[in-house]
């Protein structure tokens, strides 16, 4: 751009400035005049002044040309179809309002007489007409700033939204509204995700990192980019390696010539002990940042999810992929082209599952249209990334091994990195032409075997400053023999040459025991701690001198990367360095062994001793008890807050855990939770990590309760009963007042105090520092039992079920809908959306890697349960499906419908729609259930008719008919022989299971059968019948009667066998309950106190006690041996309906017509706790470990209470 043409167009620009200045004006005078458009013709200021700012930015911009600007103004000034740059758009623009002005004033004129004339103005402006202007200036403005990288004012993009709804101007302009937000944003709102430091291949912290020199890795190169080539090649490209042999030097170099070639869409290159590269926490939020960069298509899709979704980077890892990267992906415009995004040593994240989940949601890529994205991955080939891949389709994936690769060819690229780098070194110090020599280069090749870590290590052992290259080559070259035994032989043989020389040769061996330990102490946690740190927090965290620490490291330069500068972290070159120190085996030379457990529990006592010196209330020093976390600035934070204080306060505990810990230990830590538990919060609160506080507290707690137990069973306890029980305070202390924490962290030294309970072990600690208040809120004395209510579903909750671990709680919904909630925090782990229709059934199966759902919508879903993904959609039924269930050994999934057929479908090829249909049913399926080995099925009907099915072939096995009258219950005997059926035509029917044949009529009852159940061993069936006031016992052997139970005076409701089988407890509606002898078919006693009819009898896990339900409102627990009463649990204000004891039978919980669930001691028939919340009648079920009770009723919220008495 010429001179000339720079100063036409701030010649222009400058009109138009004061062409703003003057409408802005006028329309204030318009605005002051004309009340009845108040809101629209703020909207249109707000435009202008969006406008004037924008243009004033690039007069800005003009006054400072340079060649960078010139691009910059020449974007601009490109034309439109009419060859007008938006500097002239917004020119004619103004024109027209000009124009609309004199219309309505009927004069025409300047602008600047509309001032005067404002208050004559006939006829006042529409809505329409101020919406269109707004919209037309909105979109200049934004094209503007999209030219010259304006930050447009956010309240412009929330203008256009509004307007779409509120102006009606025709179907045009509200398209052209719709694309003006689109490109704000796409291109005005910066992504506010969090992004880990670090994770991009081109990051400065990967700056002096080697990439691949030319005549290296050439055939693996070229196989790499034929694959990301290939339309049609597997999503993901897995190279896995022993260390060492040269992965992240591969990604590198593949990295830079995809962001060369224009194909790179995103990196990540994870190292262990870096930081935020150092888990999965922010992966994909890094990944969603950098596909908006590369794909610009993408930008507007995922700010607009973040629009939706303020929390997205709170929530699971699945959801963030499923929303911010995997939907847009979906959307956006179709490329021609595979991008790639580049994954470096998965190994190093910190967390298995993290490992394995997150190659599951990549692998569903492989569906993606519109952007073919191609994953490229790198790992060592550990078990957690091995079962990952295994888990996938095999199609999915293509592997490399690098240790497979033929040796020579992996000699010859380590011969032409010696050569090159031994050369340079030879050329810097002058040496002597021959040096090294071929023959040493083969040795040293020969010595590599096959690891390019050793020769990475070698080449910067041997251009240290400090000493003369032959000397050092010297120490490489003095190691063992040459026939290794070991990968690894001489890479340790290496490190070990290397230390003794660097740590203590030429020192005085008096010095060697203090050298030594200063280096297991500092190199020891170099590679140990979770974080990067640099050379000053480390020393202040280990409580030395930094003069001390840098004087230790500086001669280990060749295996540790220590900056000059002070502000950068410390780090280990390779992770081979790390697994050498901590392997005793393999650092033959011991004195230089770091003991992992022993160098954790030093740095654990460290990060308490270190926080308990820091740590102090307000620490920021802002002295505004009110202020939120918003207002504070982050640079106050970042002050207040150094790395070394949040190091210690986010990983004091994980170093607790790695380590050998002591009695001693606990009560440090109960000091320091007495003494800085608020301070320590208050930190976790200003750095944006309470989530992790609270996960911290609840690791801790197990911990202490595992060495409790440990030491319970040695009987030498170790462990504080005060520290378990502040400890469990403070999980409820953060979990209560987890809100106020986060939004405002000095409301921890007030209103999260006093709102906490009366006797919270923490309220009552910092009691006293609370500011002084007139009057103290009313509050509860203890906690209660709710730890979590989950939130999330719009409609009725219809079932709640533990998956087999007890870690996750699924809930299926009439909002069509099943949702996955962690029951540790109570965080949502997923919305599994996909059914058009109310889901009536959810089921884990047996190893709790799959959920199957069952909905009016006529299918059945399957979805994974780590990654909350959809595994298939189950289609075929032609009616409601209202059963779900998974066989035995999870194989076999068996379907339930309206449509009269149950389909049995295999769940590792269900996706594809393969199924056998099992049909013959002449109405409604309605109870399906596998027999214990899972080969047969056994289906009922309203056809009066029970159907058994082979499920290897699907194909029918018998239909088992005679009955007058429907079919109540089906069940099969312990050992599968046998299938019992309760039906309303007065009888049980027993039949033979592999010949379908009948085993005989159980005929006695005069009412319809209600209930029939086996004994535990299988030779003993108990009846009972609506009408009548007996249970009978059956032999299956023979299909005689064995006896007939009477004497209750009303009917029997429930009949349960004990867990030995000896004894039979029927419940009736004649107050009582009665214990029976299987053996003699005699009464054992009659448990009577009850003054309403029974309705639920149950024992407890080792048999010793029954407990029964009344309409009396009570529940009572009675002992089996004696029939006396052991208590009545009286309480509830409704009849008792149902009742049910944890697996350790410690507890008993009931549920009442009253709408609570009561937890009571079985030991002493107390009650714990009530549960209160619920509207309706309610379900209840106990977690596997006893330790949680799930509860949902006909609401919309499912609630975790901890069976712990608070």
């Amino acid at each position: 751009m010429s001179g000339l043409e720079v100063i036409g167009v701030a010649a222009s620009i400058l009109g138009i400035i004061d062409f703003t200045t003057k409408v802005m004006s006028a329309v204030a005078d318009y605005s002051s005049a004309v009340k009845n458009h108040e809101g629209s013709i703020k909207e249109l200021q707000t435009t202008l002044e969006s406008m004037n700012s924008t243009l004033r930015h690039i007069q800005e911009l003009i006054d400072e040309a340079d060649d960078k600007s010139d691009q910059s103004l020449k974007r601009i000034l490109q034309g439109s179809g009419a060859d007008l740059g938006e500097i002239g758009g917004c020119r004619e623009t103004f024109l027209e309002l000009e124009s609309l002005l004199e219309k309505y004033t009927g004069k025409p004129g300047k602008l600047g007489r509309y001032k005067a004339k404002v208050r004559r103005w006939s006829k006042p402006i529409t809505d329409a007409d101020i919406g269109r202007f707004t919209l037309k200036l909105g979109a200049h403005c934004e094209k503007l700033s999209l030219n010259i990288g304006v930050d447009t004012n956010r309240k412009v993009r929330q203008l256009h939204s509004q307007l779409a709804i509120r102006v009606a101007i025709g179907e045009d302009s509200n398209r052209k509204v719709t694309e003006i937000h689109a490109q704000l944003a796409g291109a005005t709102n910066p992504l506010k995700l969090p992004y880990a430091e670090g994770a991009a291949y081109n990051h400065r912290l990967w700056e002096h990192e080697d990439r691949c020199l030319p005549d290296t890795r050439v055939q693996l190169r070229q196989q790499i980019v034929e694959w990301y080539e290939d339309p049609s090649s597997p999503c993901i490209f897995w190279l896995n390696g022993m260390a060492g042999t040269g992965k992240s030097t591969i990604s590198r170099t593949v990295a830079r010539e995809l962001a060369d070639k224009g194909r790179l869409a995103a990196s990540f290159f994870f190292s262990r002990g870096r930081g935020d590269i150092s888990h999965a926490g922010k992966f994909f939020t890094t990944i969603a940042i950098q596909l908006a960069e590369r794909l610009p298509g993408l930008k507007p899709l995922i700010s607009k999810t973040i629009d939706n979704h303020f929390d997205i980077h709170q929530r699971t890892l699945r959801e963030q992929w499923q929303l911010l990267i995997y939907d847009p992906l979906k959307k956006a415009p179709a490329q021609s082209v595979q991008f790639v995004v580049v994954i470096d040593a998965l190994d190093e994240c910190e967390s298995k599952e993290d490992m394995q989940l997150i190659l599951q949601l990549l692998a569903q890529a492989r569906n993606l249209a519109a952007i073919r994205l191609r994953v490229f991955v790198t790992s060592r080939p550990e078990t957690p990334i091995m079962l990952g891949f295994h888990k996938m389709l095999r199609e999915t994936h293509q592997d490399l091994v690098l240790h497979d690769i033929p040796p020579p060819t992996v000699n010859h690229d380590i011969s032409v990195f010696f050569q090159q780098k031994l050369s340079e070194v030879k050329s810097e110090h002058g040496l002597s032409t021959p040096w090294p020599g071929e023959t040493t280069i083969q040795l040293l090749v020969e010595r590599a075997a096959g690891l390019f870590i050793y020769a990475a290590t070698t080449y910067r052992f041997i251009q240290d400053d400090m000493y003369s290259p032959e000397e050092q080559l010297s120490v490489i070259l003095s190691g063992g023999d040459t026939s290794a035994q070991s990968p690894t032989m001489y890479l340790d043989d290496m490190y070990t040459n290397l230390l003794q020389h660097s740590v203590i040769a030429s020192r005085n061996p008096r010095e060697h025991e203090v050298l030594l330990e200063r280096f297991r102490q500092i190199v020891g946690s170099i590679v140990i701690i979770s974080d990067v740190m640099t050379t000053k927090d480390l020393a202040n965290l280990l409580c030395l001198p930094s003069a001390k620490v840098k004087t230790v490291l500086a001669p280990l330069r060749s295996v540790l990367n220590v900056p000059e500068v002070e502000s950068q972290p410390v780090r280990i070159f390779h992770p081979s360095f790390r697994d050498f120190l901590l392997d005793r085996q393999r650092c033959s030379d011991h004195r230089f062994w770091v003991d992992a457990k022993e160098r954790n529990i030093d740095l654990f006592r460290c990060c308490l001793e270190f926080m308990s010196k820091r740590l102090q209330q307000d620490i920021c020093g802002i002295r505004e008890p009110g202020i939120l976390i918003t207002e504070i600035p982050k640079d106050i934070i970042q002050s207040a807050v150094t790395a070394d204080i949040r190091y210690a306060c986010r990983y004091w505990v994980y170093h607790f855990h790695q380590g050998n810990a002591t009695g001693e230990d606990n009560r440090k830590i109960l000091q320091f939770l007495r003494q800085h538990l608020l301070h320590w919060l208050e930190v976790l609160s200003l750095v944006g990590e309470v989530s992790e506080g609270v996960l911290m507290i609840a690791d801790l707690e197990r911990m202490l309760k595992e060495k409790s137990n440990d030491s319970l069973e040695q009987e030498k306890p170790n462990a504080s009963e005060d520290l378990l029980a502040l400890v469990y305070d403070v999980r409820r202390f953060i979990l209560s007042s987890r809100f106020i924490i986060e939004k405002a962290p000095l409301q921890l030294y007030s209103a999260a105090l006093l709102f906490s309970p009366e006797k919270s072990l923490v309220r009552k600690q910092y009691y006293d520092g609370i500011p002084f208040i007139q009057r103290d809120p009313v509050v509860v004395q203890k906690w209660s039992p709710l730890i979590l209510t989950l939130e999330g579903h719009s409609y009725y909750v219809n079932v709640v079920v533990f998956s087999p671990d007890g870690k996750l709680v699924a809930s299926a919904s009439f909002d069509r809908t099943v949702r996955l909630w962690d029951t540790a925090t109570g965080g949502s782990c997923g919305v599994l959306e996909g059914h058009s229709g109310a889901v009536k059934a959810v089921v884990f199966s047996p190893d709790g890697k799959l959920i199957a759902s069952a909905s009016d919508d006529k299918t059945v879903r399957l979805w994974d349960t780590a990654t909350g993904g959809s595994c298939g959609v189950l289609e075929g039924h032609s009616g409601a499906v209202k059963a779900v269930v998974f066989s035995p050994d999870g194989k076999l999934i068996a379907s339930a419908s309206d449509d009269k057929t149950v389909r049995l479908w295999d769940t590792a090829t269900a996706t594809g729609g393969s199924c056998q249909v099992l049909d013959g049913h002449s109405r409604a399926v309605k109870a399906v259930v596998f027999s214990p080995d899972g080969k047969l099925i056994a289906t009922t009907s309203f056809d009066k008719i029970v159907r058994l099915w082979d499920t290897a072939t699907g194909g029918p096995c018998s239909v088992l008919e005679g009955y007058s009258g429907d079919v109540i219950s089906v069940a099969f005997s312990p050992d599968g022989k046998l299938i019992a059926s309760a039906s309303g035509d007065k009888t049980v029917r027993l039949w033979d299971t592999e010949t379908g044949g009948s085993c005989g009529i159980l005929e006695g009852h005069s009412g319809a059968v209600i209930s029939v159940v086996f004994s535990p061993n299988g030779k003993l069936i108990a009846s009972a019948s609506t009408d009548a006031t007996t249970v009978r016992l059956w032999d299956t052997a023979t299909g005689e009667l064995c006896g007939v139970l009477e004497g209750h005076s009303g009917a029997v409701i429930s009949v349960a066998f004990s867990p030995a089988g000896k004894l039979v407890a029927t419940a009736s509606w004649d107050e009582t309950v009665r214990l029976w002898d299987t053996a003699t078919e005699g009464s054992c006693g009659v448990l009577e106190g009850h003054s309403k009819g029974v309705i639920s009898v149950v024992f407890s896990p080792d048999g010793k006690l029954v407990a029964t339900a009344s309409v009396d409102k009570t529940v009572r627990l009675w002992d089996t041996a004696t029939g006396g009463s052991c208590g009545v649990l009286e309480g509830h204000p409704g009849g008792a309906i149902s009742v049910v004891f944890s697996p350790d039978g410690k507890l008993v919980a009931t549920v009442s017509w009253d709408k609570t669930v009561r937890l009571w001691d079985t030991a002493t028939g107390e009650i714990c706790e009530v549960l209160e919340g619920h509207y309706d009648f309610i379900s209840v079920v106990f977690s596997p470990d006893g330790k949680l009770v799930a509860s949902a009723s006909w609401g919309t919220t499912v609630r975790l209470w901890d069976t712990a008495t608070g």
